[in-house]
């Protein structure tokens, strides 16, 4: 966590040096999630030794759907029992749900598990990569029409096809060429320093003043880093899924919170410092939290 914050930081001073422009972020998140971060989830079934079971996909996919219900069902339970109104309902709902899967949760995968993770956290994403589009806007936005945000685009996103190929050539047993592999590995690996530089970018541009965070703040924090983890480990745990699923699912349910928040809450008007608050108050207190997570498992 300290090496992965470590790049967080460097993407953070050089942001506020001149060193890295803002449009970078742009430009380059669209590269990540076309071009690197596919490869990445490819390369993770590449590999001497890489060898998936069907019977632990199956697992996989049932643990993507019950994880997301776990936690949709927790961010509507958490609103109801504190009593929020209007916006900041849809913002603890927003940040509930969706973590920071994949900037931060595939590189802290890696440093914990090893590849065959990444595979595995490419499978359990699936829900957020449609989910975030849909339920995320309507939490933000409040539109209360959801259908009409749903794009059925999104099920041929990049990172959807290649964890779905991922998960064919992983149930057939292929193994593709080792040039193949190399090449996907070669690319994919920009995905991590790429994603945590532009985290630490986008940090950079959040006024000093609105760094420190309020009561909500933390308070959804904890609930997000630890609370929502330990309830999904224990309900997997009783439910008798694999003991290397399950945790990997844990620890992609204890990421901070989205950043994709942001963009959503100024396409659509909304007021994004608590948002903004909510981002890096989480990734702050994830060095942690997670380190802690890990201990537990």
């Amino acid at each position: 966590m300290l090496i992965i914050f470590g790049v967080v930081l460097v993407g953070f001073f050089a942001a506020r040096r001149g060193l890295w422009a803002a449009e970078l972020n742009k430009h380059i998140s669209v590269f990540v999630l076309n071009v690197t971060a596919p490869l990445l989830i490819l390369s993770s079934v590449m590999g001497e030794g890489l060898v998936f079971e069907a019977a632990v996909i199956g697992q996989l996919l049932l643990v993507s759907l019950l994880n997301y219900v776990i936690l949709v069902g927790a961010a509507y339970a958490a609103t109801s029992i504190w009593h929020l109104e209007g916006f900041r309902r849809g913002l603890l709902r927003f940040m509930l749900s969706f973590g920071n899967v994949t900037f931060i949760g595939f590189p802290v995968l890696m440093a914990i598990f090893g590849e065959r993770a990444v595979f595995y956290g490419a499978v359990l994403t699936i829900p957020f990569n449609l989910l975030i589009f849909t339920l995320g806007i309507e939490f933000i936005a409040g539109t209360g029409k959801l259908r009409s945000a749903f794009r059925p685009r999104l099920m041929f996103s990049p990172c959807v096809v290649a964890a779905m190929l991922a998960a064919v050539l992983a149930l057939l047993k292929v193994q593709p060429p080792q040039v193949m592999g190399d090449f996907c590995h070669l690319i994919g690996d920009m995905t991590i320093p790429c994603a945590l530089l532009i985290i630490g970018s986008s940090l950079s541009r959040i006024p000093l003043r609105d760094m420190a965070g309020n009561r909500f703040v933390y308070t959804m924090s904890a609930l997000r880093l630890l609370i929502l983890p330990l309830v999904v480990l224990g309900v997997f745990r009783l439910l008798g899924f694999d003991t290397y699923v399950t945790n990997v699912a844990a620890v992609l349910s204890g990421m901070p919170v989205a950043a994709n928040g942001i963009m959503f809450c100024i396409r659509y008007g909304r007021d994004d410092r608590l948002m903004a608050q909510g981002i890096f108050i989480s990734t702050l207190l994830s060095i942690f939290s997670i380190p802690l997570l890990t201990l537990l498992l």
